[in-house]
């Protein structure tokens, strides 16, 4: 595996750890408003103020852009956060090992991506390997209730994978078909997204001051500041860049590495344990990963031109 993905998914594993601490100051929409409004004027500020780049959008580009801000930014993230609320960050993490299952469908249906029965195979184990995971709960989760055998905060998580997935088939649009750069498509959406849910989060979440306690504002600007260069800036355009050479599919599965991460990053920084029900998962996910990895390797030379 190629150590940018190792590398790329040590640092966004970072973000569900500092997610959880950033919710224990401030509510989900704010905090999704305030992070991707910084990232988002920070990369347009680069590319527009420093660089003087200029881009000209066309007319049926700005539906593509419009589901990135809405979907993949705005309602993926606001799902994100409450979900993470509720769970623990290695848990959140574990879950998002569903995206490469809907990231294969959505590359299906509107790429004709073909992919093997061993892939296949793959995903399916892979997807399998969530199940363990699932059948822990704590008591703040159970309050919420179950739909199935699923908690709303795990269902949160699970819609919030899906809008993510199906938001980076739409990058992938504008990055290889519409020659638009990672840089530039990071910069307008993550803005445009953060200015949405600070709009709509007053009459969600109410006026009252958003970060509390008021004394924690440092302590909260230090976190908010790490989560956006690690994770907005850096590891958002390196996926973008990644895009370029490996599938979406791919890149997708091999997130299998963040919730690993993530599990030694919540041990570390908000004591949490770490039960065989994790280990399980991690193992027959890792097996689906090997599966599929075998045959991308095969299909990677004559798939990109």
């Amino acid at each position: 595996m190629a150590p940018l993905i190792i590398l790329m998914y040590a640092l966004f594993s970072t973000s569900f750890s500092a997610g959880k601490i950033l919710l224990q100051y401030t509510s989900p929409i704010f905090l999704v408003g305030v992070r991707f409004f910084l990232a988002g004027s920070i990369l347009l500020f680069y590319q527009f103020g420093w660089r003087k780049k200029r881009i000209h959008i066309k007319r049926n580009q700005l539906w593509l852009y419009a589901q990135i801000i809405i979907l993949g930014i705005y309602a993926a993230y606001v799902f994100r956060f409450f979900g993470l609320k509720y769970l623990s960050s290695s848990k959140t993490a574990f879950l998002f090992n569903a995206s490469p299952f809907f990231t294969a469908i959505y590359s299906y249906i509107f790429f004709n991506d073909r992919m093997t029965k061993q892939q296949w195979l793959g995903l399916v184990i892979g997807f399998i390997g969530l199940i363990p995971i699932l059948l822990t709960s704590s008591p703040i989760e159970q309050e919420w209730g179950e739909f199935l055998f699923i908690s709303w905060p795990e269902l949160a998580i699970l819609i919030s994978v899906a809008l993510h997935s199906y938001s980076w088939i739409v990058v992938r649009k504008l990055v290889r078909d519409k020659q638009h750069t990672p840089l530039v498509v990071n910069s307008i959406t993550m803005f445009g997204g953060g200015l949405l849910a600070l709009i709509t989060a007053p009459f969600v979440e109410g006026v009252a001051p958003m970060i509390k306690p008021m004394e924690n504002l440092p302590e909260f600007i230090g976190w908010l500041l790490f989560v956006v260069i690690i994770s907005n800036i850096i590891c958002y355009n390196l996926y973008g860049h990644l895009l370029k050479k490996y599938s979406p599919t791919f890149l997708s599965f091999s997130g299998f590495l963040v919730p690993i991460f993530a599990a030694l990053y919540g041990w570390g920084l908000l004591s949490e344990k770490i039960t065989w029900h994790f280990y399980a998962s991690c193992l027959i996910v890792f097996v689906g990963l090997y599966l599929f990895y075998q045959d991308e390797l095969k299909q990677t030379p004559s798939f990109y031109q």
